[in-house]
C-alpha cells in the first residue's frame, strides 16, 4: 500500500465476504428478522422523517428509551455506529502513544487494530490447551504491567467462554486501571451485568442492537457508564454518526425488547443440540454461552461446508467458528459434517 504509513505496516483489511445464497453461519448474525410488530411500527414512524435534515447528533430519544430499559439516567448513555464505534473512540480517547492496554486473546481482531490506530500496544493474556481464560490470571497481568486500561468480552468472541458477574466483579475490584466491557452476546448468556458500569468509575458497558436484537443492517451500538466516561467518548466520537432510521427502528427495539424472548429461547435451545452433536460426532467443541460455537476440525470438514454453500468463519490453526442457525439450517449443517466423516 503505497501511501499507508509505516506504523501501519502490518495491518490487515478487515473483511467480511458478502453471500446472499445458501446457508449464513459465518457473522454470528441472528437467524431471524425482527419480530413483525418492530418491523410494522418502524414502517410507521419512517414516513414522518425529515429526509433533508441531519440526524439528532445526540440521539437524545435513543438514548432516552436505552436509559429507561436499564433504569438509568440518559447522560449516562451514548449511542455509536455499532459497538465498535464507541470503542475505537474509547482507545482514542484514553490511550497515548506507547501505552498498553490488556486484553484475552483470542479475542475480537479490532482491539488490536483499535489500539493500532492510537500507536498503541494490544498486550495478550493468552488461555489454557483449552483455550479457557482465568480471570485470576487477568488480575496478576494487571499487577505486573504497566497497561493503561483492560477490556474484556463476555461472552468472548470468538471462543465463547462467559465471565460470570462475580469473575468480573473481582476483576474490577483489583485495580484502578479502566475496564472495559464488550457485553456484546450478553442476552444470550446466563446473566446480563451490563448495569455492572454504573457502580464503578473505572468500568464502561458496551452493548449492539446487531446480535440478540437482529439489527446489524442498522449498525446501532451503545455504551453504559458514568456521566464523566460518557462524555470523554462524546468528545471524539463522530458527529451524525447514527443515522436518523437508525435512531428510530433502534428506539422501537429496545422498547418492545420482549418481543424478541421466543427467538432469543431458540437460539439458545438450538445452540445446546447443536454443541452436543458436534460434541457426540467427536468435534473438539468449546463451552459457550453466545449465539455461536468454537470448534476444531480438519480442513476437509470445513470444504465439504462450502461444497454445500453453508459458510461458517474460519480462523487459524484448524479451529472454526459456526453461529448458530435456524433449524433447519441447523440440521443441514450437521447432516453435511456426519456425511463427512
Amino acid at each position: 500500500m503505497k501511501y499507508m504509513k509505516k506504523s501501519f505496516a502490518g495491518m490487515e483489511v478487515y473483511h467480511s465476504t458478502l453471500i446472499t445464497d445458501g446457508i449464513i453461519l459465518n457473522a454470528n448474525e441472528s437467524p431471524y428478522q425482527p419480530p413483525k410488530k418492530i418491523i410494522e411500527l418502524f414502517n410507521e414512524a419512517i414516513k414522518n422523517i425529515e429526509f433533508n435534515r441531519y440526524p439528532d447528533m445526540d440521539e437524545r430519544e435513543l438514548d432516552q428509551a436505552i436509559a429507561n430499559h436499564f433504569g438509568i439516567d440518559a447522560n449516562c448513555v451514548t449511542v455509536g455506529v455499532g459497538s465498535d464505534e464507541l470503542l475505537s473512540s474509547t482507545f482514542r480517547a484514553v490511550l497515548e502513544p506507547g501505552e498498553k492496554i490488556l486484553g484475552f486473546t483470542p479475542a475480537f481482531s479490532m482491539y488490536k487494530v483499535f489500539a493500532t490506530l492510537c500507536g498503541a500496544i494490544y498486550e495478550p493474556v493468552f488461555g489454557d490447551e483449552n483455550m479457557r481464560f482465568d480471570i485470576d490470571d487477568m488480575i496478576s497481568k494487571i499487577k505486573t504491567s504497566d497497561a493503561k486500561a483492560v477490556v474484556v468480552c463476555s461472552p468472548n468472541n470468538p471462543t465463547g467462554q462467559y465471565f460470570t458477574e462475580d469473575e468480573i466483579r473481582r476483576l474490577i475490584e483489583s485495580t484502578d486501571k479502566l475496564i472495559l466491557l464488550d457485553l456484546a452476546y450478553i442476552n444470550f448468556s446466563d446473566n446480563d451485568y451490563t448495569k455492572i458500569a454504573m457502580e464503578y468509575d473505572n468500568v464502561i458497558s458496551y452493548r449492539t442492537f446487531s446480535k440478540d436484537m437482529a439489527l446489524p443492517s442498522l449498525r446501532v451500538g451503545y455504551a453504559i457508564s458514568n456521566k464523566e466516561n460518557i462524555d470523554m467518548i462524546n468528545c471524539i466520537k463522530d458527529p451524525y454518526s447514527v443515522t436518523t432510521m437508525s435512531q428510530i427502528m433502534a428506539k422501537i427495539a429496545i422498547e418492545n425488547v420482549d418481543l424478541y424472548k421466543p427467538q432469543l429461547e431458540l437460539i439458545k435451545s438450538e445452540r445446546t443440540r447443536v454443541y452436543n452433536e458436534l460434541k457426540n460426532m467427536g468435534f473438539k467443541v468449546y463451552p459457550t454461552q453466545a449465539n455461536f460455537i468454537y470448534m476444531n476440525m480438519d480442513d476437509k470438514y470445513y470444504q465439504e461446508l462450502l461444497k454445500n454453500k453453508i459458510y461458517i468463519r474460519r480462523f487459524k490453526e484448524g479451529t472454526y467458528r459456526p453461529c448458530v442457525g435456524t433449524k433447519e439450517e441447523n440440521d443441514k449443517f450437521l447432516e453435511v459434517l456426519r456425511n463427512a466423516k
